[in-house]
């Protein structure tokens, strides 16, 4: 694909942290394909993620328009008919579900999704179409203006943003994936002694699920969960000290941007989606079940999240933070 092209677009997957785990594909195709015009077509969030994904001169797209060269990094035949329906020239993308005749370029996928990183799998797809890769790693990018957005958010909020600590506790994927609101409790305690304020990050549907975290804290705090947009919550994280989160979509983005984070795996496993970052933590101790890779725990107890003790938690965060 080296010849030059006039529209590249790449449709980026569906979740927020398999398309973080995609960046490092997609800036490598980016910069190795001589283009005219680049968009990132996909989810309507991809809007707000654009400024931080470090794709320049890169564009949002809704789906339904033409371009000379897509590259599809969503595996759905949905994905692949998109493109074909609008006379998209070239489509290029993994083969599978039934759709290999509606792709131009249809590679097959050399890295095992259930026990090697997704990172990694992406990058196959670079790797396959000539692309070579400088960088393995996610590189996000935090413009200053975004950073002072953020700070003033946080000042909205009624907290300083030198000691703001921000927490995701919840998890869409499902509750499997979630540290007991009762441990993130207990850590926001400890934190609040020493000075720290928190500011609980998430979705409409994880609101309560930051109350129940937030419970009983008397220092400065906030629950901005399903109170901000995308952007928005990325304008705070990266004004902020430290991200706390589990396996999510958060959990990429910040660490992406170089913030410390300290990240709790339970349900999933870390060989197949740990974040990039000099700064990351990883909490794991994982149970005879796991990992299960399930939505919803089946186990009493949800083993795999009470081997982590509130402890360990705490102590990675006053490692980060120095």
């Amino acid at each position: 694909m080296s010849k030059p092209i006039k529209h590249l677009l790449l449709r980026a997957p569906n979740w927020l942290g398999d398309a973080i785990m995609a960046q490092p594909a997609m800036r490598a195709i980016a910069l190795g394909q001589e283009h005219e015009q680049l968009s990132l077509a996909g989810q309507a969030w991809l809007a707000d993620l654009l400024p931080f994904f470090n794709l320049p001169g890169a564009t949002y797209q809704i789906t339904d328009s033409a371009a000379d060269a897509a590259v599809l990094f969503p595996n759905s035949f949905r994905a692949a008919w998109e493109v074909w329906r609008v006379g998209t020239a070239r489509r290029i993308g993994f083969a599978g579900q039934w759709r290999k005749l509606l792709l131009t370029d249809a590679y097959p996928p050399r890295i095992r999704l259930d026990s090697e990183h997704h990172r990694d799998y992406y990058l196959d797809l670079a790797e396959q179409m000539g692309v070579g890769i400088s960088e393995r790693e996610v590189r996000l990018c935090a413009p200053e203006e975004e950073r002072q957005a953020g700070s003033r958010l946080i000042s909205e909020y009624g907290l300083d943003p030198g000691k703001t600590i921000c927490l995701a506790p919840g998890s869409q994927f499902g509750g499997a994936k979630r540290y007991p609101a009762a441990g993130f409790a207990q850590l926001i305690t400890w934190l609040t002694e020493l000075g720290w304020q928190p500011l609980v990050l998430g979705t409409p549907q994880e609101q309560d699920i930051g109350e129940q975290c937030l419970r009983g804290v008397t220092g400065a705090h906030y629950n901005a969960a399903g109170k901000t947009s995308l952007r928005q919550a990325l304008q705070t994280l990266c004004a902020s000290r430290l991200l706390v989160s589990n396996d999510s979509g958060l959990m990429h983005v910040a660490a992406g941007m170089g913030l410390p984070v300290v990240a709790i795996f339970g349900a999933t496993d870390p060989a197949r989606t740990a974040p990039s970052g000099e700064r990351v933590r990883l909490l794991y101790q994982p149970a005879d079940c796991g990992p299960c890779l399930q939505r919803e725990c089946s186990v009493a107890g949800q083993p795999c999240m009470a081997n982590i003790r509130p402890e360990s938690v705490r102590d990675a965060c006053l490692s980060l933070l120095g």
